[in-house]
């Protein structure tokens, strides 16, 4: 017969964990008890301090918001406050609307910009698989000259869009 018996051990832990688990003991130490209150003596009790300062509502005449200026009624200032905010919610709302709208714009011009010029090299590559150097030759001038009227007509039409500005295009300080 063994000299230890695990049976009294085994109850005596289920016990505890038990006792623990139905909060009729509270171990000292305990982190979720600590700064929150303080132990009567030996007992398993805490015991938690009064609140210094007890929040009530309001005075009956407070306000959140400034008085009416001199000569304005309350009901009338408040309608011009709000009113003036929601023109300024209005304006900031169209301009970040204008805002995205350029934004859209922009990347959509960009992408313009980025498939035509993967058509033209894609174009160039196509047509310059050409078993004849000559040809090869005459195609790759051909593409040259085409390349340099197309930023010809870019740069005429930024021109243009500066003549359209008011007060006139810029001047060349150069």
């Amino acid at each position: 017969m063994p000299l230890f018996h695990p049976l009294p051990s085994r109850t005596a832990a289920a016990c505890m964990l038990g006792l623990l688990a139905a909060g009729c003991v509270a171990v000292p130490g305990d982190p979720y008890y600590d700064g929150g209150g303080y132990y009567s003596g030996s007992s398993s009790m805490t015991v938690y301090e009064q609140p210094g300062v007890i929040y009530t509502a309001p005075p009956v005449g407070w306000r959140d918001y400034p008085p009416p200026p001199p000569g304005w009624r309350e009901d009338a200032w408040r309608e011009r406050q709000w009113r003036e905010a929601q023109q300024r919610r209005d304006a900031q709302r169209r301009e970040f609307d204008r805002r995205r709208e350029a934004d859209r714009r922009e990347a959509e011009r960009w992408e313009t910009d980025r498939r035509r010029e993967m058509e033209r090299r894609a174009k160039e590559e196509r047509l310059l698989q050409h078993p004849d150097p000559n040809v090869v030759r005459a195609r790759r001038e051909q593409f040259e000259r085409e390349r340099r009227a197309e930023m010809e007509a870019e740069r005429e039409r930024r021109n243009q869009g500066m003549d359209q500005r008011p007060g006139g295009p810029r001047p060349d300080w150069r």
